[in-house]
């Protein structure tokens, strides 16, 4: 089963990766106008969210196939939920100051959100530098 799954993937990556370079082509040869960028940023989307649902349902295949083991479970949820709460309170002020760019002006819950997705890509970023590090030292003093 796990082959065909295998296969199925790999055509689908290939397919992606084809429809993505023809739409590339397209977008750079030509004079770029609104309909172009318009359909490029809309197959971005649509990536976006394919890997979002894809994620979704490995993880839930993988917890099926292999079982759930609840307290590791319930210290991954919980690890994501200080990670959040601290990306959060780091990025709290963000949410009330506007930003500007060029002639546009971004209201500041979009500055804020797009802080707090920052700054959780930088906790999660550090929490898993520390962690290598740590596995790191502890195999080299068990030894």
């Amino acid at each position: 089963m796990n082959g065909k799954l295998s296969n199925i993937g790999k055509w689908v990556f290939g397919l992606l990766a084809l429809i993505t370079v023809g739409l590339a082509i397209y977008f750079y040869l030509g004079l770029t106008d609104e309909s172009r960028t318009n359909l490029f940023l809309n197959w971005g989307y649509i990536l976006i969210i394919l890997g979002i649902v894809i994620a979704l349902i490995s993880v839930i295949f993988t917890a099926a196939v292999k079982g759930v083991n609840g307290k590791t479970l319930l210290i991954a949820i919980i690890a994501f939920a200080i990670i959040a709460v601290v990306a959060y309170l780091m990025s709290k002020g963000s949410f009330n100051v506007p930003y500007q760019a060029g002639e546009l002006t971004y209201s500041g819950k979009t500055h804020g959100w797009v802080e707090l997705g920052l700054n959780f890509f930088y906790v999660t970023l550090g929490v898993a530098i520390l962690s290598i590090l740590f596995s790191v030292i502890y195999k080299a003093v068990k030894k």
